[in-house]
């Protein structure tokens, strides 16, 4: 994300919009006194898996996401996808479904939930890449605060497509075997820490999935946290920015499906492109698809140094909601206006969630926002996986995720306006923490028995 020119501006009006808009909190929904974590796993079988790509281009420009308010397209530049990756082992079926975008909101995820069909939706992850050259899809950059950015043909598009993506993946399921592994990258020009110089999560982790034997690859996943965002604000043409280069990339190079997802990109991590002005049109494209680029040699690196591929792992996934109160004033503005649709609980309580994916030893863990590295290498250490791979905005996107003992700093004062609260971050790693330790005990006990 990226601060909005006119924010503070919008302050005063959202003080009166908030005497008026909380008058009626008794009203809602009160949180529960405990959650309960949701846990399935596979009880034998093959594994199969299956991929897809369907396109998400919008046909007419559109306000972007990103960047400053009332920023629409001017062409397209390359399509934007929803592409996913099924796996299924016995009964335990599972899918990680990442689209080229700015992040959707936990209620519009919630919708494209309820048409599902035979799929458990605490077994399916929907992730954004973060995209700040496509379409908003969060409603924040229309003409706040009553205007939303949103057009809503253009989001029953996306919805359509994730949809889609998860039926033609699930039909095109086969006897699959599966490796992991993990490259750290050097910083150098690749991904700089904005806000704090040198904190990054210099890991790539990477799944590869391929047909049963040596086959063909099926799908490669692959992790960075970084923004997407080597196209300044001037670009209006629509593109996935740099995972675009990449993902084609590793489609050349391996066949299959690829998948992209963002980690530990907030507090604010950035692509480390030349900054310095002026900066003309080509040379920005040039950056993009060079950092693309950069990404998937170093995800090649791991796929050629797999040496073990796996038919039949031990399976297991963990869903765990959780409740987080948001102490933001301004997400209350904007929730009474209508850009932020979500539910609220009693007392300014916003519902979430995370995910744990045990795939042997390999994990996925997942964030509902854009969380610091320091946090998102505390997830990977806590998590146990060899390695973790972190995927976030997930399910939801609450905006930046700052670790409470920094949060009152001066080079936060950006991101502390687009932070539902001080304690918020912790209560998520927290919340994967304590899943780990479930899904650990677990494990222990069903190797006893």
């Amino acid at each position: 994300m990226r601060k909005f020119p006119c924010e503070e501006k919008l302050w005063w009006v959202g003080l009166a919009i908030l005497l008026v808009g909380t008058a009626g909190c008794s009203f809602f929904n009160p949180v529960p006194e405990t959650v309960p974590v949701y846990h399935g796993s596979a009880e034998g079988g093959i594994l199969q898996a299956g991929a897809a790509v369907v396109d998400i281009t919008p046909e007419t420009d559109l306000w972007l996401g990103g960047y400053d308010m009332m920023r629409t397209s001017d062409g397209v530049h390359d399509s934007l996808y929803a592409r996913a990756l099924v796996l299924r082992r016995g009964e335990l079926e599972i899918a990680l479904v990442v689209v080229d975008l700015v992040g959707i909101q936990r209620q519009h995820i919630l919708e494209i939930q309820e048409d599902f069909a035979g799929l458990d939706p605490r077994h399916v992850v929907i992730a954004s890449t973060h995209n700040h050259s496509g379409p908003d899809t969060l409603g924040l950059w229309g003409f706040p605060p009553f205007v939303s950015g949103i057009d809503s043909d253009y989001l029953s598009k996306v919805k359509a497509g994730i949809l889609e993506a998860l039926q033609l993946a699930r039909a095109s399921l086969r006897p699959a075997e599966l490796g992991f592994g993990a490259i750290r990258a050097e910083a150098k020009g690749f991904l700089e820490n904005l806000r704090r110089p040198g904190v990054v999560d210099r890991e790539v982790v990477v799944l590869h999935v391929r047909e049963a034997g040596g086959g063909a690859t099926i799908a490669t996943v692959t992790e960075l946290g970084c923004h997407p965002e080597v196209m300044s604000r001037r670009n209006k043409e629509i593109t996935a920015d740099f995972p675009h280069w990449t993902v084609s990339r590793l489609e050349k190079k391996l066949g299959g499906i690829g998948i992209y997802v963002s980690g530990a990109l907030g507090g604010l991590v950035s692509p480390d492109v030349e900054r310095s002005e002026p900066r003309d049109a080509a040379q920005e494209w040039a950056e993009a698809e060079r950092v693309g680029n950069l990404l998937a040699n170093y995800t090649l690196q791991v796929v050629t140094a797999i040496e073990h591929y796996d038919s039949g792992p031990e399976m297991a996934v963990w869903h765990a909601p959780l409740y987080l109160a948001n102490r933001n004033h301004l997400y209350e503005v904007v929730r009474w206006t209508g850009l932020l649709d979500r539910d609220r609980y009693r007392w300014g309580y916003f519902l979430s969630e995370v995910n744990l994916w045990q795939i042997g030893d390999f994990r996925l863990a997942t964030v509902p926002g854009e969380i610091t590295p320091d946090l998102g290498l505390r997830i990977k250490k806590n998590t146990g996986g060899r390695p973790t791979l972190l995927v976030g905005l997930a399910n939801d996107e609450l905006g930046y995720l700052l670790p409470e003992s920094e949060y009152a700093l001066p080079i936060y004062s950006y991101e502390r306006g687009l932070c539902p609260g001080y304690d918020s971050a912790d209560r998520i790693v927290r919340r994967l923490e304590d899943t780990a330790l479930l899904m650990n005990t677990n494990r222990e006990e069903r190797t006893e028995n």
